[in-house]
Order: C-alpha cells, then structure tokens, then sequence
C-alpha cells in the first residue's frame, strides 16, 4: 500500500510535466501542526493555487477536517492562491480537482460528494493563460 505522500508526490509530478512548478509541503510530525500550509502550492503563468491532496479505494463522501479547510481559505485570502480539493479514486480513474465553494459544512468538518470535478487537463487548461494586471482590472 502505497504512503500519503506518495500520491501528492505523483500529483506534483504531473503536474509539472504540465507546465507548473509545484512546492510539497512536508507535513507530519508535531512540528506540522504549527505551520498553516496545504499539501501543494502550485504556480503556472502568474497564478496560484494552494490544494489538498485526498485518496479514497472506492467513488465515496470525502471529508475535510475544519483546519485542512481553514488553511486553504488562509492561503485564498493572504495570499491569492485559489483553494482546490485534489482527490484519487484508486480504482483506475484518475485525478479530479474540486473547488473548495462546492465542499459543504458538516459539523467539525466539510464533505464534499465526488461527482463532477475536473481531469488534471481541464484544471490545467484554467490556468494556462498569463494572468495579467489588466485582467484583473476588468474582474
């Protein structure tokens, strides 16, 4: 059975063969729990995004803990990084990227059904423009 953090080592690594570069942050231990940080921080063409990594064996409910939640709503407000939910069915599916608006309140945590989302491609293809001064002048 493979580690956590191998699968948030595979999703940075294809990742970066898109095109981004793409910062692990090494989270275990009790020192983890004094930094306030996600699991990636990417960066393509001038964006950002801060994302949580999750796996699941079968298409269930993820859940969220309030701090995983919390963290990424830091980096989104402080920072500009635009927050996502990176989840693996490891039944051969794949990868798909959930904003974290569609994650819902759920006591000391947040849940969020897996249907929808998007492939690594069309989460790539969103931030494959420059982001420039003028396009956020016109949001």
């Amino acid at each position: 059975m493979r580690s956590r953090s191998s699968y948030e080592r595979e999703l940075a690594q294809r990742l970066f063969s898109m095109g981004w570069v793409v910062m692990r942050a090494p989270a275990s231990g009790a020192a983890a729990k004094r930094y306030l940080y996600p699991d990636l921080v990417g960066l393509k063409l001038g964006r950002a995004v801060a994302i949580e990594v999750k796996t699941t064996k079968v298409e269930r409910t993820i859940y969220l803990s309030r701090r995983q939640y919390e963290i990424l709503k830091l980096w989104e407000e402080r920072g500009g990084a635009e927050p996502w939910l990176a989840v693996k069915v490891l039944d051969g599916r794949g990868w798909r990227l959930y904003e974290l608006a569609r994650l819902e309140e759920a006591g000391e945590s947040y849940r969020l059904h897996l249907e929808g989302g998007l492939t690594l491609d069309q989460f790539d293809a969103r931030y494959s423009v420059k982001a420039t001064l003028t396009a956020f002048a016109e949001a």
